[in-house]
């Protein structure tokens, strides 16, 4: 019998992969997944099929990991996370507290109180630069800041705020 405490650790890893990729649908990620492992493991599961389109005749293929077994694929998925776990610390690493100051200036600018600025805020804007950075550098978002409006800013710091 098949450990079934394999069950939530591929699961967990899943959710995990996914919540980095929300704007994939379910089978877009494990299709995406599945490419991957079969490309790292000299096409593994990979079948050719030809279709035919009237007179032209052309190859295609598919992925099938049926003969797969769960502690490859977790393993596939463990060294898949702790790619992006490595990609997350290293964006972390580029959030300095001189880079949070250097925001909080740029709200203040935009007419916010000082007495506004606490641990919670700068927290807030140190959650909100590592989500966001998953799209940009953490360079290019003190550019998008700075070419906002002062109203734009202002909008910015509230919907921090609620982060």
């Amino acid at each position: 019998m098949r450990d079934p405490k394999r069950i939530p650790r591929i699961l967990t890893l899943l959710f995990k992969i996914w919540e980095q990729q929300p704007d994939l649908r379910f089978n877009q990620l494990v299709q995406n997944l599945q490419a991957l492992y079969s490309q790292q493991n000299n096409n593994f599961g990979k079948r050719n099929f030809y279709e035919k389109d009237g007179e032209i005749t052309y190859q295609n293929y598919y992925i099938d990991l049926f003969y797969l077994e769960d502690d490859q694929w977790e393993q596939f998925l463990r060294n898949y996370w702790s790619g992006i776990e490595e990609k997350l610390q290293e964006r972390e690493k580029q959030i300095t507290p001189e880079v949070i100051d250097e925001i909080v200036l740029l709200f203040i600018e935009a007419g916010m109180n000082e007495t506004e600025v606490t641990d919670f805020l700068k927290e807030s804007i140190r959650l909100f630069l590592k989500k966001e950075s998953k799209w940009l550098t953490i360079d290019a978002l003190i550019i998008a800041i700075k070419t906002l409006s002062l109203t734009e800013r202002k909008e910015l710091v509230e919907k921090i705020k609620r982060i």
